[in-house]
């Protein structure tokens, strides 16, 4: 399975910004007709790309620009599309937002995981019922309530406070309820839930992962270099100032999976890779200097 973590407190900058883009996804480098999956950060439920669990990109309907993710189902008692957006959070604040479309006379539903790994454990379950209204549980109890209207594009946002174990839903910017949040974030599961008399259709468009806080820690003055080729499979060309650096490789769990001196950086130097498909960040850092650039790993 697809795994890896998509955490802020990783991304090194010379300014300190009130928020970082972890992740963003409006489905414009897609194709129609591509399958989400082919993407490092979705998977599906069972981990079967390109199968009838996987979603195809389209553009019958967008937020913005022309495409959009299509979540549909075959029956009314739901699947077998199962869609997972793997981001496994934990620690700090984030805000986790999307656009959905529920078209007329269907049902819409979503799940957040607690791990990485879908089944361990649901957070809580958000259904988008038949009459427009919205109903969310967590752990067999009510803890947000709301409507909605079918026809029309609408955010759900989630502000998740995960130091002080809070979460706050929000419509298209309106609280509709805020809970205990204890656990991780794995990531959102897009399920084509029916309602056992009504199938499951909808839409999922602009896709955000931010840090909601300033980040705590400031970089010193930064390096400069470039790589490439990005995303990358086993190696990358590394260049920049000055000659000699210490280079890192983090997992987006904090984990150092890489690292090596680099004695010829203003000539260019090959860096051998040995990662698993994901996002990774590199730092380069010399005495008070340091900078980090995101990578891509994609075999």
């Amino acid at each position: 399975m697809k795994n890896f973590l998509l955490l802020a407190g990783l991304v090194t900058s010379v300014t300190v910004f009130s928020q970082d883009v972890l992740y963003e996804e409006g489905f414009e480098g897609f194709a129609v007709g591509d399958f989400v999956s082919s993407s490092p950060v979705w998977s599906t439920w069972a981990n079967a790309p390109e199968t009838e669990e996987d979603s195809q990109i389209t553009d019958e309907l967008a937020h913005t620009g022309s495409n959009s993710m299509k979540i549909y189902s075959t029956a009314a008692t739901g699947g077998p599309m199962d869609i997972m957006l793997i981001a496994g959070l934990d620690g700090d604040v984030y805000d986790i937002s999307f656009w959905m479309y529920i078209p007329s006379g269907f049902v819409g539903y979503y799940n957040v995981q607690e791990e990485q790994e879908p089944g361990v454990a649901w957070a809580f379950e958000a259904t988008f019922l038949i009459d427009g209204t919205l109903n969310v549980n967590s752990d067999g109890v009510d803890v947000a309530a709301g409507s909605f209207e079918h026809d029309t594009w609408f955010e759900m946002s989630h502000l998740v406070d995960m130091d002080s174990d809070n979460i706050t839903l929000s419509m298209d910017g309106v609280t509709v309820g805020n809970w205990l949040f204890d656990s991780a974030f794995g990531g959102v599961n897009f399920f084509a839930n029916g309602d056992a008399t009504n199938v499951s259709t909808y839409f999922i468009d602009d896709v955000s992962i931010l840090t909601a806080v300033p980040s705590t820690i400031v970089t010193p003055e930064a390096l400069t270099f470039n790589f490439g080729p990005n995303p990358a499979a086993n190696y990358i060309n590394i260049q920049g100032q000055p000659a000699d650096a210490q280079l890192k490789i983090h997992a987006l769990n904090g984990q150092l999976v890489h690292t090596q001196k680099v004695t010829s950086l203003d000539r260019g130097q090959r860096i051998e890779l040995n990662l698993d498909n994901g996002i990774y960040f590199v730092e380069l850092s010399n005495g008070g200097l340091r900078s980090t650039q995101r990578l891509v790993v994609q075999q």
